[in-house]
């Protein structure tokens, strides 16, 4: 019966789902079909697809995934899928590491942000709230909002209207200090002194350090800078999961958050994303006091919480979130194949892959790259683009961007008429753009053994001609 059900379930169908169950980037532009980054999920067979944001549209495999999940899916306890998530998911990071962890959900990673604020207000009532935030010019806008403890959106998961930029409680709001990724040339900034002293100065507040590992160009903190000695509620940002899962376990074992999504590097359709919290946690968290965070009903499901943990799903509306959940099966079986391959040759692949992509951008007079390139993740490829002796600003990117993404293209070895690529990045004047290489197209290289970057260097020399068409 379920593949009968799953047989007449079309694309109509799945874009009606994916486009729900979170905030307004999941939702179509009515006069273009597309989302606010240019796409239709569900159109993918001719798109070439280099992004690194969370702008993924389906693939062969997730489309076949989606119409297996949707024929059975009424048939479902949603309970009982939620748990089944979690374990995968665990089960995927787990390998031999054995201290425990949950898995707390949420629509978006910037939904996560709010996590580690809503813990700290509970274990630590009308004490000061300081979030000290790593490299906030490559976090998304909304994960900004999120840790001022600001609403981000002007939609919540439950589709209802929220007021973007006011405060989720007026009553309990967070103070924050922004650290800077790069400085004015884009070098990449140590930032590990800069924490320390803000810890030392504040020792009166409760405080969340949230550094990043895999920003949207790479970039990676110092991790050293996590004390365990002191009373710093540590998360870091692996959103683009673009990591050998013995970090995440180190990670872990200090006693760190850790955020995920499965909407970037893994090609799951956005958005979709878990907060993975070390058990000590919990286990304070659950006999705490939770109705502090009620405000948070407006952003939370009480399915987004683990079953035990009864105090916080008392204050957090049971409401079911079928969309999030096709996101996460997606998600998940794209995860499940790519571990099959080992962190050596999955690295091996992706390290050919930058190489050859760097390499041809270094010819080009219309490119430069990075600054501190090779200290980033090499599935991520960050450059500025020069016209006439300058470079393109964000504004100018942004409109290149948008012509490029939106036409049609020939010359494609693949078959593709479309592109994608990494959305522009600004830092202080200036601003770059990306080239990514998701699981799906690391799997299809590993598939055959070779690294066939003749799209890629197409879709280079697309950028090169609409960057002269336009501003030269």
């Amino acid at each position: 019966m379920d593949s009968e059900k799953a047989n007449v379930i079309g694309k109509e169908q799945i874009l009606d789902v994916l486009v729900e169950g979170c905030d307004e980037r999941v939702h179509q532009i009515p006069e273009t079909g597309l989302n606010k980054y240019h796409l239709n999920p569900v159109e993918y067979e001719t798109l070439f697809q280099r992004g690194s944001c969370t702008a993924n549209v389906l693939t062969r495999r997730s489309y076949s995934v989606t119409k297996a999940f949707l024929g059975k899916y009424e048939d479902l306890n949603y309970e009982n899928l939620l748990e089944n998530q979690a374990n995968r998911l665990r089960n995927l990071v787990q390998d031999e590491f054995k201290d425990p962890f949950d898995v707390y959900f949420g629509p978006s990673g910037s939904d996560l942000v709010y996590y580690p604020l809503m813990f700290q207000m509970m274990l630590n009532p009308g004490k000061r709230l300081l979030n000290i935030v790593s490299c906030p010019e490559e976090l998304g806008s909304g994960s900004k909002f999120a840790s001022e403890t600001k609403f981000y959106a002007n939609y919540n998961q439950f589709g209802e209207t929220i007021e973007k930029g006011a405060f989720v409680d007026p009553d309990n709001v967070s103070e924050v200090v922004y650290l800077d990724a790069r400085d004015e040339e884009g070098n990449i900034l140590d930032r590990t002194a800069a924490i320390n002293k803000i810890i030392a100065e504040n020792q009166d507040a409760a405080i969340v350090g949230s550094l990043v590992f895999g920003s949207k160009s790479g970039i990676k903190d110092d991790l050293n800078v996590i004390d365990t000695d002191n009373d710093t509620m540590w998360v870091v940002d692996l959103c683009q999961f673009r990591v050998d899962h013995k970090l995440i376990h180190e990670l872990l074992a200090k006693g760190v958050m850790v955020m995920l999504t499965g909407s970037k590097f893994f090609q799951a359709p956005p958005f979709c994303a878990a907060m993975l919290v070390p058990r000590k946690w919990s286990e304070k968290l659950k006999h705490m006091d939770a109705s502090i965070i009620q405000p948070y009903g407006k952003l939370f499901s009480a399915y987004d919480v683990p079953w035990f943990m009864e105090n916080m799903r008392a204050n957090l509306p049971a409401t079911e979130n079928k969309a999030l959940r096709l996101r996460w099966e997606i998600a998940l079986d794209e995860m499940e194949a790519y571990s099959y391959w080992s962190t050596r040759q999955t690295d091996n692949i992706i390290t050919r892959w930058a190489m050859g992509v760097m390499g041809r951008l270094e010819t080009s007079p219309y490119f430069k790259l990075m600054p501190d390139q090779l200290k980033t993740n090499m599935s991520i490829i960050s450059f500025q683009v020069w016209v006439g002796g300058r470079a393109l600003d964000n504004d100018e990117l942004k409109k290149m961007f948008a012509a490029i993404t939106t036409d049609r293209h020939e010359g494609f070895k693949g078959g593709y008429d479309r592109v994608f690529f990494g959305q522009p990045v600004q830092y202080g004047n200036k601003s770059f753009i990306r080239l990514a290489v998701g699981a799906f197209s690391v799997r299809a290289f590993l598939e055959k053994d070779a690294v066939d970057l003749e799209d890629d260097y197409r879709l280079i020399e697309i950028i090169e001609s609409y960057a002269e068409e336009m501003f030269g």
